[in-house]
């Protein structure tokens, strides 16, 4: 890592990111295997302003959080993009200052590589590392769907036919690493985010509680029938409450695609499968595509014949209430 000013952790969402953001938040300055500080910082709005936050601050206002960490907010249709870029340069500017690498983490950068490009531009092309983790598109789509889209839409098909394939990381990395002197690190999410974030860098983040897991599904059937306690698919602060304070609830994993859902994904697998193949350097291409869901289906079939997961088993309601009352106790 040695002349990098600064490192950009951009997602992807549902691949292991609030697991990182929490590890960094707890652990906000480190060390590299080289010895080489890096300092996770955080940015906060307040008073219609954004203020980055360092050191201590980071870990009291992450345990202050219903989501239990920080990190920078995304860009929307009604976020100004200007200032938080502005943010970004003044943080490089004060590690450059200072001897020490910003780390800066959203899961939704993935999605804006032209963005951060005229940013970097106008710093003078800084040496910066763009880390990423990512999962096969039917495994992000089956999570995604549980995340968002069931919250918005009666249908799994619904929801992909509404606005095309939601998984286009592999074309937005391609122009991610287009990016002068940028060097992009891809690694899969699984098994775990924050080791794999350690093993990149050499620095030591500890052993760490899983953060945003996927919630039972007797949870959801509970929040889908009463809207109040998540009433937008971004909402997502009483799931992270429960995963917080209250034990797992045992349980198969759940699952909302068909054949037909894998059938249809076959072509966005193939074309992401040869974009990241031909992008990558060997390290990255062995570690993502270890993962065999990449190159067959054979690891969903059974997934498949489980069928779609029901959730509104009254038999499941029990270990929902002894989950929360545990949870309440605490």
């Amino acid at each position: 890592m040695s002349g990098r000013s600064l490192i950009l952790h951009i997602g992807a969402p549902k691949c292991g990111s609030s697991a990182l953001q929490t590890a960094l938040t707890r652990h906000p300055d480190l060390r590299d295997s080289a010895g080489r500080r890096l300092r996770y910082i955080a940015l906060r709005q307040q008073n219609n302003g954004y203020h980055p936050v360092y050191g201590n601050m980071v870990q009291r206002r992450g345990a202050a959080s219903v989501y239990g960490y920080m990190c920078w907010p995304n860009f929307g249709r009604h976020t100004d993009s200007g200032p938080i870029l502005k943010a970004m340069q003044d943080v490089l500017h004060a590690g450059q200052r200072g001897g020490w690498v910003p780390v800066l983490s959203c899961e939704g950068w993935i999605n804006h590589p032209d963005l951060f490009a005229g940013a970097l531009a106008d710093l003078g092309h800084p040496q910066v590392d763009v880390v990423c983790f990512l999962r096969p598109p039917a495994e992000w789509v089956n999570a995604a769907w549980w995340q968002w889209g069931i919250w918005s839409v009666p249908s799994v098909d619904v929801w992909l036919n509404r606005g095309g394939l939601p998984y286009g990381f592999a074309d937005h990395l391609e122009r991610w690493a287009a990016i002068p002197n940028l060097t992009l690190r891809v690694r899969r999410s699984r098994p775990d985010a924050v080791q794999k974030f350690n093993a990149l860098y050499g620095c030591n983040l500890g052993a760490q509680k899983a953060e945003n897991i996927s919630s039972p599904a007797s949870l959801l059937g509970f929040l889908l029938r009463n809207r109040a306690y998540r009433e937008t698919p971004h909402d997502a602060r009483s799931e992270f409450i429960f995963q917080r304070w209250c034990p797992q609830v045992p349980g198969k994993r759940l699952w909302a695609l068909a054949p037909r859902h894998i059938h249809k994904l076959r072509r966005v697998t193939r074309h992401s499968r040869e974009v990241l193949q031909r992008l990558l350097p060997d390290a990255d291409r062995k570690d993502l595509f270890d993962d065999p869901r990449w190159t067959s289906e054979d690891p969903y079939h059974d997934a498949i014949r489980s069928g779609i997961s029901i959730l509104n088993d009254p038999a499941d309601l029990p270990a929902l209430h002894a989950a929360l009352v545990e949870g309440v106790v605490v």
